[in-house]
């Protein structure tokens, strides 16, 4: 399939209804990624996000034990923990309290812990200090953007480009080469000891490294792949803790009976996902080709052969028919008719393409201590008396179809050590 050299969505067939995205999403065969990436396609080509098929599922399958719960960034693991309490420490220590509170802003408190976090499960090593995570961040940034780069205006798109390049080089050279090396000796040292196999890091990195033979990658291909799960890990956690703290303190101002709840594991997931839900904060709509003509079973809507389409993700989180009446509010006790339909709808997309990270941000088995990252993180805030500042700067930004918040001051007694 011929790659597009740039978009035209005036030309794509935009989709809102929840039944038609999920539909588009899920037909894998029918509606598929590949060729809709354009200048983006230096960054990522080959990768999971720009192939479809049997290749798309096998690369998803050698590196599923990376998202496995054991692991240290895991639902069970206790990374984030550290993390978390290793930056609220800093936070303590440098912001000057005022009236018996701190005061610092939750997105970049938010980005300090996922994107460190980010670094350990996709392998880069020594990114585990405060100057080495902010720089890793800064470049990280610039990365991502050029994945996106379709989404920004067309004047916008060569700079994009160009600062997205040179960070990308930077990263090559100083975090992932010699990570990646790293790897390769200890994959060599282990050699067929099954013990030793065992030991080995469980992140993208290795897990790439140990794919069988016939499926092999090269290091270019590689490092794609570690340069997308970026453009998936990174941002948008840290956007959602942001909405999910902002739409649960309005929520328990107006209930304040479910203040006793917030340690509870099944209300903190159950706020995240209708925050999920109600928000888009990343790709306002997700793209795909149709290979052949296609009808809608959904609604009976004809898709010509080589049309393009755009699925509003939000919109279509917003359907009435779906959500009820009220979809377009936060509410704790909405109930989904269809049970086919998750409470945070296609926040995560759905069909083959859904987010790989999923049970690393919302965990609903095991033990209660098991949380999922965003779980956690807002978990961990609202226990620590983090509340907006109402003297503070709360910064919306976006586009049509998704927003989110580039700044967004809160406070929190100063008593008390954060260790949770």
């Amino acid at each position: 399939m011929s790659q597009a050299q740039s978009w035209d969505a005036r030309s794509f067939i935009d989709l809102t209804e929840y039944r038609e995205v999920e539909e588009v999403l899920r037909r894998g065969r029918d509606f598929v990624v590949a060729g809709t990436k354009a200048e983006s396609d230096e960054f990522v080509h080959g990768s999971l996000i720009a192939i479809d098929g049997r290749e798309h599922l096998n690369r998803r399958r050698a590196v599923m034990k990376m998202i496995r719960a054991s692991q240290p960034w895991g639902a069970e693991g206790k990374l984030i923990d550290a993390v978390y309490a290793h930056n609220l420490k800093r936070v303590q220590e440098t912001a000057e309290p005022r009236d018996g509170m701190i005061h610092f802003d939750l997105i970049d408190f938010c980005k300090r812990v996922i994107w460190r976090v980010t670094a350990a499960f996709v392998g880069l090593d020594d990114v585990d200090d405060d100057e080495t995570v902010a720089r890793f961040q800064r470049l990280g940034s610039d990365v991502v953007s050029g994945l996106t780069v379709e989404y920004a205006t067309p004047e916008a798109r060569r700079r994009i480009l160009d600062t997205a390049r040179e960070a990308r080089r930077q990263i090559r050279e100083e975090m992932f080469a010699p990570s990646l090396a790293r790897r390769r000796a200890l994959i060599l040292e282990a050699g067929d000891d099954p013990g030793k196999r065992d030991a080995l890091p469980a992140d993208l990195l290795t897990s790439l490294l140990l794919v069988p033979e016939d499926a092999r990658l090269d290091e270019e291909l590689i490092f794609r792949e570690m340069v997308a799960l970026l453009s998936a890990s990174v941002n948008n956690p840290v956007w959602q803790v942001a909405w999910a703290i902002d739409d649960l303190l309005t929520w328990l101002a107006d209930h304040p009976g479910d203040r006793a709840r917030v340690g509870d594991r099944e209300f903190i997931n159950l706020a995240v996902k209708e925050s999920l839900r109600l928000h888009r904060a990343s790709r306002p709509y997700l793209v795909r080709m149709a290979v052949e003509d296609t009808v809608l079973e959904s609604s009976g809507r004809f898709i010509p052969a080589g049309a393009w389409v755009s699925g509003w993700v939000e919109k279509a989180n917003h359907d009435p028919s779906v959500f009820g009446d009220d979809a377009g509010v936060y509410n704790l006790n909405r109930t989904v008719e269809d049970p086919r339909v998750p409470h945070f709808g296609m926040a995560f997309g759905a069909g083959p393409h859904v987010c790989l990270g999923r049970p690393m941000l919302l965990w609903e088995q095991g033990s209660e201590e098991a949380q999922g990252i965003q779980t956690k993180m807002v978990r961990l805030l609202l226990e620590r008396g983090v509340t907006k500042d109402p003297e503070g700067v709360q910064k919306l930004a976006g586009v049509e179809g998704s927003s989110r918040y580039i700044r967004y001051d809160v406070t929190m007694p100063v008593a008390g050590s954060g260790e949770n």
